[in-house]
């Protein structure tokens, strides 16, 4: 754990570091996605690749290349999600907001960063239900159960949860919350 720590430390020049020191757990949970996401992605170009060249030396695809691709890439979509929540990403418009006197912008970007607690705690809940309902169907080349495809939503938005609470949290402490990178 310790060697861990080292690699994926707070000067680390492979992964994302706000100009806020992070707990250590949501640093190590946030570096795990996005090392997810990068190898979802390259295996997802990996397989493309190989089946554009099958098709081109062979005159034949690979079977199970669209299957698994829309399964990498729906898993991709909401891990990456969840990537963008940790680096404050995620599209905005703020020309109200900036418009406000300081007290209510305060207020309004905690009751926005509250509304997406909501709506997560949403797509979670009946991501569950839907992965639960597609486990006992299969995809028909892979033979995987649809249900592990849809549980790509309740994991993605409970991993973007962690990062959002933890925003909260600064902002209702009043403590600067780590989106310096993508501000203009």
């Amino acid at each position: 754990m310790q060697a861990l720590e080292q690699i994926a430390g707070a000067g680390s020049p492979y992964f994302y570091r706000p100009g806020r020191p992070e707990p250590a757990a949501l640093r190590l949970l946030g570096d795990g996605v996005d090392i997810v996401v990068t190898a979802l992605s390259v295996l997802l170009l990996v397989v493309m690749f190989a089946n554009v060249a099958a098709r081109v030396v062979l005159n034949s695809d690979i079977a199970w290349n669209t299957e698994f691709g829309e399964f990498v890439l729906l898993w991709a979509t909401f891990l990456g999600g969840a990537s963008a929540a940790r680096r404050g990403a995620h599209m905005r418009i703020t020309e109200f907001v900036e418009a406000m006197p300081p007290a209510w912008t305060h207020k309004v970007e905690i009751a926005t960063r509250l509304g997406v607690v909501t709506l997560l705690c949403f797509l979670i809940w009946h991501g569950v239900g839907i992965a639960r309902s597609t486990m006992e169907q299969e995809m028909t080349v892979l033979h995987w159960p649809i249900g592990l495809q849809y549980l790509a939503m309740p994991v993605g938005s409970a991993l973007a949860l962690a990062f959002v609470l933890y925003e909260t949290a600064l902002l209702m402490r009043g403590e600067p919350i780590p989106q310096e990178a993508f501000m203009d």
